[in-house]
């Protein structure tokens, strides 16, 4: 019992923590440094610095509180905390001093509080949260809530503080949002406008020829050119550069030798006993957690043949409380203990289903007299089900769901298959519509429920050769240019990072990049090659190849891009040259090998033209043409156009209630929180410093 010792047993509702509670973070209480007088800053928002020391804390007490409920905190979930934490903060500091700005405050009643906890207006995060679901009416269980509440008051001081400090700042910057959202409205001049875009129709052909159709080769981009180009575009908004590194590396591999294998087999042994001598689900759930790569404190029916035939054998025929194993399974190895033989009981049924959104009489109405025919007649159930049901996951079987168990469907169906007696027909409501279902059968059946603890088989001595491997290869090869030379030729991959951004905490290729994320991020422009990281099961090593302040782009960040972007238009243009004055479409797509397009009748709203064509702006200019008229070539982002209007129909005078005002004004509304977000953010300068420190 030597591990179960170390792991403290939890009750049920301090599981539920967990699951639910612990996505959020506080930050009611952070008091930033407005003068600006910290030395040690993570980053800045709108002015309020923010201190490594107090950032830290924040995360830490986040962090205390997963441990302290029996969760493993890895890198990953470390990194999700920390942006919790940040992310906060944004709406700390900007939402929130907006919201007390406009009269919320920064405090609610008591009553309130109540309310978004178990009362009327609960918050998401519980309302949504499966823990909290009555499984006989499928709602939130306010019932549950104030009893998860109450214990946490009780037995958690800590979580309930925290609680308190990220609801209430949740709940203003709510009414905030609440009170934004109301302010947004459409005017008459919009409402007509969207009308006519959606009854302005064209009918036209066109001839496009695409932009990548024409080789790079015969387009190439001087120096001036692109120079040109850059000082032009350089301070457009969609090329404003963020902060970001470039970097490329090369990655050691190692696989496990037999004496890892040995190893990792002895420490599972250990473990053996321990999971022996474990009495009950809480103190064998204690274990998976704490041991297992697969964390589910959860038994699970074994599905025979999932271990080799041997252990199979064994799981199949084990006694409750047996652990089998250690076995392996590929690079892993496991132990399975029998938690459990449950009795699970099992329904069989065909049903017939109507859609339906909420209440609908009319439908109530069809599947009641589809009742009826089926109690008369039970011979053409199966004929009803092709005619009538909207389930094509069982038409081809007549109706039929086979043996299920309580688990598998929604509340109202299972309590018809279920609490129903076989030969059972009745009409029954869910989110999905109206169901006629048909009890066939129930049992009851023996299900061997296990807990497994598996453990990947670490390859440590290999991983001893490949960091020397790596090391050599660093030492050797300290700059950028002899490290991709090296890499081709010793066969290695040499994979490149474009943009590693600060806040950006993977690597594509690599696992466990944390290591990776913190030298590039630390790394002096001048930097030699990085020592082996640690990244899974191998060894990386990098080297830098850029640095790029935030704002203005320097030539050499862009010049990929922006040369890409000469191209196309010396392209378009040589393709426009091509299509000048040529006004029988049929022989131009002759010409350019390619065939005339119809659009039929296509709305002035449409964002794409037919043949997979998004070039919005050529559809505005298309329906700029006269009736009869054939265009000049048209430039557009993925290919050059000529057009021919055959038919222009204005919308004309919208009629009388006509407008739809509240489908307008709901997407203006349905925008609005973020909007005002983002813009707020872009407002506050946001410097994000983190990268400096973690």
């Amino acid at each position: 019992m030597a591990v179960i010792g170390k792991i403290r047993e939890r009750g049920t509702l301090l599981g539920i923590i967990v699951g639910g509670a612990l996505v959020l973070f506080v930050v009611g209480d952070f008091i930033g440094n407005r003068s600006g007088a910290q030395d040690r800053n993570v980053g800045s928002i709108a002015g309020n610095e923010v201190s490594v020391q107090a950032y830290s804390e924040l995360v830490d007490r986040q962090v205390d509180l997963y441990r302290q409920n029996g969760t493993t905190v890895d890198d990953q979930l470390q990194q999700q905390v920390r942006n919790g934490v940040w992310n906060d903060l944004l709406r700390q500091f900007t939402l929130s001093e907006e919201a007390e700005k406009a009269g919320f405050g920064n405090t609610i009643s008591r009553e309130e509080y109540d309310d978004i906890r178990f009362g009327n207006n609960i918050l998401p995060d519980f309302r949504n949260n499966q823990n909290f679901i009555d499984p006989a009416t499928g709602q939130v269980s306010k019932e549950q809530l104030r009893k998860y509440f109450k214990y946490v008051q009780e037995n958690n001081i800590p979580l309930y503080d925290m609680q308190k400090r990220t609801f209430v700042p949740q709940r203003i910057q709510a009414k905030y949002n609440d009170l934004v959202k109301k302010s947004c409205f459409v005017n008459s001049a919009q409402v007509r406008d969207e009308w006519a875009a959606k009854n302005t129709k064209a009918d036209f052909q066109f001839v496009a020829q695409r932009l990548d159709a024409e080789p790079d080769s015969l387009h190439p981009v001087s120096d001036t050119e692109l120079r040109r180009f850059y000082d032009a575009h350089k301070n457009d908004r969609k090329y404003r550069q963020t902060a970001s590194r470039g970097f490329a590396y090369v990655r050691f591999n190692a696989s496990p030798t037999q004496e890892d294998i040995d190893n990792a087999r002895q420490d599972m042994m250990g473990l053996k006993t321990d999971f022996e001598q474990a009495r009950g689900l809480k103190a064998d759930s204690a274990l998976v957690m704490a041991y297992a790569d697969t964390k589910n404190p959860v038994p699970t029916a074994y599905q025979e043949g999932t271990a080799d035939h041997l252990n199979d054998s064994l799981i199949i025929h084990a006694d409750t409380g047996t652990v089998v194993g250690p076995y392996r399974d590929g690079n892993t190895w496991k132990l399975v203990k029998v938690a459990r033989l449950a009795d699970v009981e099992e329904a069989r049924v065909r049903h017939i289903l109507l859609t339906s959104q909420g209440e609908d009489a009319a439908v109530k109405q069809r599947a009641d007299s589809i009742l009826n025919v089926v109690k008369r007649d039970r011979s053409k159930f199966g004929e009803l089900v092709e005619k009538f049901s909207d389930d094509p996951g069982s038409k081809s079987t007549g109706g039929v769901y086979e043996w299920f168990n309580r688990e598998r469907m929604v509340p109202e169906f299972t309590k018809a298959s279920f609490d129903e007696k076989v030969g059972a027909i009745t009409v029954v409501k869910t989110s999905y519509g109206y169901h006629v279902v048909e009890v066939l059968g129930q049992r009851s059946r023996k299900e061997r429920q296990v807990l497994t603890i598996d453990r990947k088989i670490a390859p440590v001595q290999a991983m001893k050769a490949a960091w020397k491997t790596a090391n050599e290869f660093s030492l050797n090869h300290p700059d950028s240019a002899s490290f991709r030379k090296a890499a081709e030729e010793q066969g290695l991959v040499y994979t490149p990072v474009t943009d590693l951004r600060p806040e950006q905490n993977f690597v594509p290729g690599l696992q466990d990049a944390n290591e990776v994320v913190r030298w590039v991020n630390h790394a002096q422009p001048d930097a030699k090659s990085s020592e082996p990281l640690a990244s899974g099961d191998s060894y990386v090593v990098c080297t830098l190849l850029a640095v790029r302040e935030p704002g203005v782009p320097e030539l050499a960040d862009v010049r990929e891009k922006f040369t890409t972007e000469v191209r196309k238009e010396k392209k378009a243009a040589a393709i426009a040259e091509r299509m000048k004055g040529k006004t029988d479409l049929q022989a131009l797509a002759t010409e350019l090998g390619t065939t005339v397009q119809n659009s039929g009748n296509m709305a002035f709203n449409a964002n794409s033209l037919p043949g997979g064509y998004s070039d919005i702006r050529v559809v505005g200019s298309i329906f700029g043409l006269a009736n009869g008229s054939t265009s000049a070539p048209i430039i557009g982002d993925m290919a050059v156009y000529v057009a021919h209007m055959n038919t222009l129909t204005p919308a004309g005078d919208m009629p009388e209630g006509a407008e739809d005002v509240k489908m307008l004004t709901d997407r203006v509304r349905n925008r609005a929180a973020g909007q005002v977000f983002n813009a707020l953010k872009e407002a506050a300068d946001v410097q994000d410093n983190r990268s400096q420190f973690y």
